[in-house]
């Protein structure tokens, strides 16, 4: 509350004079495709995976319990870039894109005058499902491998930044090297004292689903192992967000440009006998709590936010930072009001996941409820962070009271359209490269 409190009078003091002599802000918006929030030092992990993004949180605000909206890469980004969930916008598989009509963030801001690129790791992120709308540059381009690596993708976004010194821009990025095969090298090239039946195997997900049927048994140690594995890209991908945030410094862009960290889902690391989070629509919060940190360079640093957070809702945040008006559909909120301290209690109150037609999540107070299918879980997040004790027969009214709210929210932000969205026809090379992810079988 201290902090929050500095931040208003910060804001206070600077006034109209300040504001309107102030250069226009940038944004960069970073997803690390996987990322926990519970695997990183910031967000109280047991050791320190991303000592950048750590100086990131330390210089900006972070939101404690942030939820992307869907447990994978394709709808979940269509949420974040449109502002809607995932049955308004219809994007929920592979054959599907969205819709002409759509407006994006991107779309958006280069109307209003922002030079837009992308640079992503390709495959669910690929420009073919429409989420190129708006950016002028959209890279995605993997050559033969299924998914890009920020040692690809960074080095040409740092030229395109370079390049745009002197203009207001709007800079995605995101990678897939947290993502399985939990393949990146070893922090410090150390690898830890493990010798056991993974070692030197690729750890993709045709692999790890063995460990669901029963043909893969795993120790503990081997899961420990898996873990590091998972570790390692974290720390992998940090180094490249300590770069570019060191090139944002030495362009003197630091002061002008918004730096928003996120990630469009978690990652299912064996806590329910699987690794397979897109396979079992996982909506636990090791798959949809995601780390989110805001660095307004106008604002002191060092928040942590309480109040929930949706992807949905940075489309909203960044246009109001901008001073610009967020189009009529958005069905997410600006947290802007978080950031200055004046937001009321009840914000975000409410926050919802969706795994598929028939697969919902909401999330207050410390309670979620999962609906399956008509199958209703609940659990106590506060005593039981793990969800491992499904208290719905137990709390009867707590599940009608929140399954009442999922009802009122599906009626509330349909969008009127058919949940089949676009479609769109999937090429013989992105099949390829889904069946080389693991994602593909036919």
């Amino acid at each position: 509350m201290k902090v929050l409190k500095v931040m208003l009078c910060a804001a206070m003091l600077a006034g109209p004079a300040a504001a309107a002599t102030r250069a226009p802000l940038n944004v960069v918006l970073i997803s690390l495709n996987a990322l926990r929030a519970d695997h990183l030092a910031a967000y109280g992990y047991g050791k320190e995976t991303a000592p950048n993004i750590s100086r990131l949180a330390s210089e900006g605000a972070l939101f404690e319990h942030a939820a992307a909206q869907s447990h994978w890469t394709l709808s979940s980004l269509a949420s974040l870039f449109t502002s809607k969930y995932v049955h308004s916008h219809g994007v929920y598989g592979r054959g599907q894109k969205l819709a002409p009509g759509e407006t994006t963030l991107a779309a958006v801001l280069k109307e209003a005058g922002y030079r837009t690129a992308a640079f992503t790791g390709g495959l669910d992120m690929s420009g073919l499902y429409g989420l190129s709308k708006g950016f002028e540059v959209y890279f995605d381009d993997t050559g033969k491998k299924p998914m890009g690596s920020f040692k690809e993708i960074m080095p040409r976004a740092l030229d395109w930044l370079a390049a745009r010194r002197g203009e207001k821009f709007f800079l995605f990025l995101d990678s897939y090297d947290i993502h399985p095969p939990f393949d990146k090298p070893w922090p410090g090239g150390k690898e830890p004292g493990y010798s056991g039946s993974l070692k030197g195997k690729s750890l993709s997900y045709d692999f790890l689903r063995g460990f669901k049927d029963g043909t893969l048994r795993l120790t503990g140690e081997d899961l420990a192992y898996i873990n590091s594995r998972y570790d390692a890209g974290i720390t992998y991908s940090d180094g490249f967000v300590g770069g570019l945030l060191a090139k944002l410094d030495e362009l003197g862009l630091s002061s002008s440009t918004v730096v928003i960290l996120t990630s469009e889902h978690g990652e299912e690391l064996g806590e329910r006998g699987s690794f397979d989070r897109f396979g079992q629509g996982n909506l636990y919060e090791e798959a949809v709590r995601v780390p989110l940190v805001i660095r307004d360079p106008r604002t002191p640093g060092g928040a942590r936010i309480a109040a929930q957070a949706q992807l949905i809702d940075l489309m909203p945040t960044v246009l109001d930072i901008l001073g610009l008006k967020v189009p009529s559909g958005a069905q997410g909120a600006s947290l802007l009001p978080l950031l200055s301290g004046a937001a009321g209690k009840d914000f975000n109150r409410y926050v919802y996941a969706e795994a598929g037609p028939g697969k919902w999540m909401i999330r207050s107070g410390g309670w979620k409820l999962i609906c399956d299918s008509g199958k209703y879980s609940l659990f106590d997040l506060v005593n039981d962070k793990a969800e491992k004790r499904d208290l719905a027969a137990a709390k009867p009214d707590m599940v009608y009271s929140l399954a009442q709210k999922l009802v009122k929210w599906r009626r509330a932000t349909r969008t009127g359209r058919s949940p089949d969205g676009a479609r769109v026809e999937l090429s013989p090379e992105m099949k390829r490269k889904l069946r080389e992810a693991g994602y593909w079988r036919e």
